[in-house]
């Protein structure tokens, strides 16, 4: 009998707790009718692109990048009410700027007081004024860009949920911040995205299905217009959730490191998750090789991917399971040496927790450097070049005492060397050859006078780069160009030049014969040694004075330590009008000395008398205007001389290589082009 009374104080305890349960449950969604991360059934009858007004933008100006979570950020973004815990807000504040979205001055009072009494940083807090309708940030927060101009701005989208409040979130964010708004019209949602920093970029194929009205390279077209991304990945949602979204089941860590969920054989989706981690493990990321997947165990569909990357910070949702718990985490710091990887609690749900109520505001001043690294087990060189941009996004000059680049052999010591300023942004540093077999570690470092200091990869020395040097690479011949097609008329002498380049480590030995004995080209050297990683300039002189107009053909026969490259050469001598013989010798480019020249050279050309129109230009190889020396007419037959010091138009000094001098004439409409080789040594 005792028995049967406690089970019903029990039972009647329990349905007490439930009613109790149901009408607090049933008052905070009367509060609070949008506040599900699920569509509701109201919402779900609502055409999410009719919901509300949306304003779409041209594109930002190109190249446009992406910011990736990792990289840099100034601040996080999250809303009150808040899905998170206070010890949460507190932490992150204690290290990095907390927007706080709020309704109104009152609110902020409000928070303010309870920040104060949960130990959050207020010196590292602002706030937000403005209507919202949920608090996963996440999902309806702004995606972040740095535009042609090395400016960050915000991109804008549909957000996928009929939340108007929500959806206009990114442009009270933009007008917070002063900078850009650029409007996407792709119904898109945070949650469902990840990017690299560096053209791709990841979401299940949840954004084809809520965009009916764009093919797939529509919606490519927009990524790439909109956020600069050349590879989007779009795979089916391997949890078959009703959310669908990617950040439930994986996360980028890195440029080249995914997080993938791992399950038992016995979990229902288990071929799904795997087939999935083994779509990308097949995949190459930015840096050219194949991405690193780590794996997560969630035997009980725990949310560890669904963390946060916060500058040098990790922050993971934990279910109270140390076991599983302390696993999770030990494979962030696996994944990501020398980052503090810290756990939270909350109230979080396998398709909902802590990346989903938190958003990353990108650091608008950041330091960024672009590198694709040396990895793997590199050919022996006789230098290891590491090139990287840096750009100020603040404006501000860099110090040149600061581009280093850390590096360290076979686990010793790190000793740095200085990067130098190659073009633009662009600049270079040289790793010393090693003996084959030796391990180096190497990471790059610069600060700018905004105060931005920063490392590549951005955790610096806790995770550097790292390659073998691996014996010399044979020698090997590239021959530019791979053929010769000259026109000439008659009594005409031209200087072309061919590259011979050994892209191997070790010395080439080469010489070179013609197929047939001929007087109308002659080349020097005939023979001679290349080093590794270098280049000779052969000099072809053509000589069309003993020739009628014809078309003559010879090969040019270059035997290595290895093979023999033919280069086929035709050239046409071509039959002259009467006005055009004039024109041909009285005007011309009589001689460029010196040639190969540094750092200046004179071109010597002549031209016949009342010419309405003659104009001396340098081209590079590329065929891009570098700078016009003469233009002007010409009254009388006469011979003129014009130096070039080796600039462009701007009068900046222009690299190493082979330009043309082009001498355009019109007489009376008659054009003729007398063009010339020039090669700049430096």
């Amino acid at each position: 009998m005792k028995k049967v009374i406690i089970t019903a104080l029990f039972l009647i305890s329990s349905i007490m707790l439930f009613a109790d349960n149901m009408e607090s449950e049933n008052n905070w969604l009367k509060d609070n009718p949008s506040l599900g991360h699920w569509l509701s059934y109201e919402e779900s009858q609502l055409q999410v692109d009719l919901s509300r007004d949306f304003y779409p933008t041209d594109p930002p100006p190109t190249p446009v990048r992406n910011i990736a979570e990792f990289e840099p950020m100034e601040g996080v973004l999250i809303r009150y009410p808040f899905g998170i815990n206070y010890n949460l807000i507190a932490e992150m504040s204690q290290e990095t700027g907390v927007t706080t979205i709020v309704l109104n001055q009152s609110q902020e009072d409000y928070v303010t007081n309870i920040y104060n009494s949960n130990g959050v940083n207020m010196a590292n807090c602002n706030f937000l004024h403005a209507p919202s309708d949920s608090y996963w940030t996440r999902d309806y927060g702004p995606w972040y860009v740095a535009d042609g101009n090395n400016q960050v701005g915000i991109v804008n989208f549909p957000y996928n949920r009929p939340r108007p409040n929500d959806n206009d979130i990114p442009i009270e964010m933009a007008a917070f911040l002063e900078i850009e708004l650029f409007g996407m019209d792709l119904i898109h949602t945070g949650g469902n995205y990840m990017t690299d920093g560096m053209g791709i970029s990841a979401s299940t194929d949840l954004v084809i299905s809520e965009n009916p009205g764009l093919t797939i390279p529509e919606i490519d077209q927009f990524v790439l217009d909109y956020l600069g991304i050349e590879t989007y990945h779009k795979v089916p949602d391997p949890n078959n959730t009703y959310i669908d979204h990617i950040d439930c089941w994986g996360k980028y860590l890195d440029v080249d490191k995914i997080l993938i969920r791992e399950v038992p054989v016995t979990h229902p989706q288990y071929d799904e998750i795997e087939a999935t981690a083994a779509y990308f493990a097949a995949q190459t990321s930015s840096y050219g090789t194949l991405y690193e997947v780590y794996r997560v165990n969630t035997p009980n569909d725990q949310p560890y991917t669904n963390s946060l990357i916060l500058n040098d910070r990790v922050f993971v949702p934990i279910t109270g399971n140390a076991a599983y718990d302390n696993a999770a985490l030990q494979v962030y710091e696996d994944a990501m040496p020398g980052y503090e990887v810290l756990g939270f609690t909350g109230s979080w749900q396998s398709t909902d927790a802590l990346h989903c109520r938190t958003k990353g505001i990108a650091d608008r001043n950041m330091l960024y450097i672009r590198h694709i690294p040396i990895q793997g087990e590199q050919p022996q060189r006789p230098n290891y070049e590491i090139e990287a941009e840096i750009i100020p996004y603040s404006g501000q000059p860099v110090y040149s005492d600061s581009l280093l680049i850390y590096y360290k052999v076979d686990g010793g010591e790190y000793t740095s060397v200085n990067m130098t300023l190659v073009e633009d942004f662009t600049y270079e540093g040289i790793i010393p050859s090693q003996p084959e077999g030796t391990e180096v570690a190497y990471y790059i470092h610069a600060a700018d006078e905004s105060g931005q200091s920063r490392n590549h990869p951005f955790i610096g020395a806790p995770d550097p780069y790292i390659f073998i040097a691996g014996p010399q690479a044979p020698a090997e011949l590239i021959v530019d160009p791979a053929s010769f097609d000259i026109e000439m008329n008659p009594d005409e002498i031209l200087t072309e030049y061919m590259e011979l380049k050994n892209i191997g480590d070790i010395i080439l030995n080469y010489s070179i014969s013609l197929s047939d004995p001929v007087d109308w080209m002659s080349l020097d050297p005939m023979s001679g040694s290349i080093a590794g990683s270098d280049s000779v300039n052969v000099e072809i002189t053509f000589d069309s004075s003993d020739l009628i107009p014809d078309e003559y053909t010879c090969n040019i026969i270059i035997t290595d330590d290895r093979e023999e490259t033919i280069v086929p050469v035709t050239l046409t001598v071509a039959v002259s009008s009467a006005k055009e013989e004039l024109l041909l010798n009285t005007t011309q480019i009589l001689s460029i000395y010196p040639n190969p020249f540094n750092p200046s050279t004179i071109i010597k050309f002549s031209t016949t008398e009342h010419t309405e129109n003659t104009e001396l230009i340098i081209y590079n190889i590329k065929g891009q205007k570098v700078k016009t020396l003469s233009t002007s007419p010409s009254r009388s037959l006469e011979t003129r001389s014009v130096v070039w010091n080796g600039t462009d138009e701007n009068n900046k000094p222009v690299s190493s290589g082979i330009y043309f001098a082009v001498l355009n004439v019109n007489n009376h409409g008659s054009d003729y082009t007398s063009v010339k080789k020039l090669i700049l040594l430096k």
